[in-house]
């Protein structure tokens, strides 16, 4: 199946009967995009993977995971009216964030890979949560387009943090990255220098308002920020989700961001 008529991913594949009943866990939103005209089927097996993750580590740390697919036209209609049913967010990877939200390049989806109306979607409903002081967590795209909407911009390409692997399609490093000292992250993860699973080749540039960078990779480069004005709002540029991550790291992280709804 060619990349540009791959169908996408399925919401229902991630949610259990029981995610949809209301009870006293914590529900938490994990707005991703689901479908792209780029999707080939190592993306989609790569992202549906991430989601599966993510789903069940929201389940052990006590929240009621709703996925959010903000690539669909009619989730993208409620603009941030689900809000009001959601605790607290996460932001997944996907795509690269369309330049038009960082730079003076037209808005347009003649961009290869590239979904301005999931990104306009994902920016306006993080802008919402922040406003309303809600705990947000950013993985990867979700932290760069944490960083876009609140006015920053972004590297439009690195080299070395992603392997291509021997058929093209992109794959995970295994990198260290050190933690700012009494930076959220830090705290949570409990040491100065972590291991960590990255696919990007995109990092956060100029810091969006408020923002503080709380961790750097071996090249400087910008791996985490937080918004201290803020009660929980962390962006990671890593993948946690990811399944050969520190499974504790990953525990820790979502426990941590689940706590901040009690």
């Amino acid at each position: 199946m060619s990349a540009q008529t791959h169908p996408g991913l399925n919401r229902t594949d991630y949610q259990l009967e029981q995610d949809f009943v209301e009870d006293a866990r914590p529900a938490i939103g994990v707005v991703v995009a689901l479908w792209s005209r780029e999707m080939s089927q190592s993306d989609a097996q790569t992202m549906h993977d991430l989601i599966m993750t993510t789903v069940a580590t929201i389940r052990d740390a006590g929240g009621r995971p709703i996925v959010i697919d903000g690539s669909a036209q009619t989730q993208q209609a409620e603009n941030t009216a689900w809000h009001k049913d959601v605790d607290a967010f996460v932001y997944l990877g996907g795509a690269d964030v369309h330049p038009g939200f960082f730079t003076d390049v037209e808005l347009s989806e003649q961009v290869p890979g590239i979904d301005a109306q999931a990104d306009q979607f994902a920016v306006a409903s993080l802008r919402q949560a922040v406003a309303d002081d809600a705990p947000v967590l950013g993985i990867c795209r979700g932290a760069q387009l944490l960083n876009v909407a609140l006015g920053g911009s972004i590297v439009q390409h690195i080299d070395g943090h992603r392997s291509v692997l021997d058929n093209g399609d992109t794959g995970f490093i295994d990198e260290n990255v050190d933690l700012v000292a009494d930076s959220k992250i830090a705290k949570i993860l409990g040491r100065a220098t972590v291991r960590v699973r990255s696919s990007h080749h995109q990092t956060i540039d100029e810091v969006g308002d408020e923002l503080v960078v709380t961790a750097y990779a071996q090249d400087d480069s910008i791996e985490a920020v937080e918004l201290p004005e803020k009660t929980w709002v962390v962006g990671l540029q890593w993948h946690p989700e990811e399944a050969h991550a520190n499974a504790e790291d990953r525990r820790k992280i979502f426990e941590a961001l689940i706590e901040q709804t009690k």
